[in-house]
């Protein structure tokens, strides 16, 4: 069987930075989603779309997926709990081909190899690819994030995980605040599990809408290592974009602190400033990124990717 053409160019999980949630029935705001430029568009039949509006919101994300195609966008969509109408919302879903279904409030890896059961079974029904259907769960309780682990190894499938912030908050009882020192361990450790197991780690949203709020948000988030983030804002989108992806000025800077470190290190003569260890091996890291969104960008249909 030839490749679904959904996944022939589908952006690396790896280059998803902004992961955009929208309601399952709003054709105003998935519109505005779509428009602003997302690489993931998440159709939520969760928290965003009520039980009543299920049946009718998952024939519009089937649709909603082709729209997400035809831009560039990778489409996705989370479900709810299996034990609650997450079998129906998979089963009226996947016939769009989203690239990827979110399961929310995971906490134990047999939801996930469950999960995975089912969207066997339905890529085989409905004749699409075996393994082309990802899925990301959502860590959103203390037990989900000491099982983060085992959650993560628990099939192949697994592509990227989401931290939440509401839910996790309320689940420990913390005091939410602008500055978001209340979650800044979990987010640590969570990169820390993500990486471990060779897992995309997708930052908890910035629910505040100040602008300085979210900068301050993206500056710590990056400097940790995160690389992904989640948000229920359009226009944070394009905010995103800028801090985590790798700016001309910083490819500049990091291609001079390469040639004078190792002009150094070779004995050659050099006029700048002595550049230690830590900053040379930073600048090799943002420019292997820095090829990697150009690879992506000349690959694929041969069109460019944003």
């Amino acid at each position: 069987m030839s490749a679904h053409p959904r996944t022939m160019t589908r952006r690396p999980a790896e280059l998803r930075r902004s992961w955009l949630f929208v309601p399952g029935l709003d054709p105003v705001r998935q519109q505005a989603a779509l428009e602003s430029g997302p690489d993931v568009l998440v159709a939520d039949l969760e928290e965003f779309t009520c039980p009543a509006d299920r049946p009718a919101a998952r024939a519009r994300i089937v649709a909603l997926m082709a729209q997400c195609w035809a831009r560039g966008i990778v489409g996705a969509v989370r479900i709810n709990k299996l034990d609650g109408d997450g079998l129906d919302d998979l089963r009226g879903v996947l016939p769009g081909g989203p690239a990827a279904v979110f399961l929310p409030h995971t906490e134990t890896a047999a939801q996930i190899q469950v999960l995975d059961q089912e969207i066997t079974a339905l890529e085989r029904e409905l004749g699409l690819p075996h393994g082309q259907t990802e899925i990301v769960p959502t860590l959103e309780s203390a037990r989900g994030v000491v099982a983060a682990v085992s959650i993560l190894s628990a099939s192949t499938r697994v592509s990227a995980c989401l931290l939440a912030a509401e839910d996790l908050s309320a689940d420990l009882d913390a005091v939410r605040g602008p500055d978001g020192i209340e979650l800044q361990h979990l987010r640590a450790r969570f990169l820390v599990d993500c990486v471990a197991v060779g897992c995309v780690p997708i930052d908890c949203p910035c629910n505040y809408q100040d602008p300085a709020v979210l900068a301050a948000d993206l500056a710590w988030a990056r400097r940790i290592g995160l690389k992904a983030k989640c948000t229920v804002f359009p226009p944070q989108v394009v905010d995103i974009h800028a801090a985590l992806t790798p700016s001309a000025q910083q490819v500049v800077r990091a291609q001079d602190i390469v040639r004078g470190y190792e002009a150094a290190r070779d004995g050659k003569p050099t006029a700048g400033p002595r550049i230690d260890p830590p900053d040379y091996n930073t600048a090799r890291r943002l420019l292997s990124r820095h090829a990697k969104f150009a690879q992506w960008a000349l690959g694929g249909s041969g069109k460019a990717h944003g």
